[in-house]
């Protein structure tokens, strides 16, 4: 069966929604364990047979875990922006040629 050229227009199309899929699956995980991770090793240390410190330690976990979801997230967001507008002038110089 010959593939027609709106197939081979959609496969590109279809790949770049599956990357944008994965890079949000990819963020959400980030985000949720750059929070968690740390919160609940704070609250692990706030326990009275450890430093009995409630909440602080939970709230330095907090924070330290907000800010590295907030310059991870900074981090990957310039990574996919760099990459898309890679794509789009390589589409212009193909669609010029």
């Amino acid at each position: 069966m010959p593939v027609s050229k709106q197939d081979k227009e959609r496969k590109p199309e279809k790949r770049q929604l599956i990357k944008g899929l994965w890079f949000l699956f990819n963020v959400g995980w980030f985000v949720a364990l750059s929070l968690v991770v740390p919160t609940a090793i704070g609250l692990w240390l706030d326990a009275p047979e450890r430093f009995n410190s409630r909440p602080l330690c939970t709230l330095i976990g907090f924070v330290l875990g907000t800010m590295t979801a907030g310059y991870g997230l900074y981090k990957m967001l310039r990574q996919f922006i760099d990459e898309q507008k890679d794509n789009d002038n390589k589409n212009e110089l193909k669609k010029g040629a």
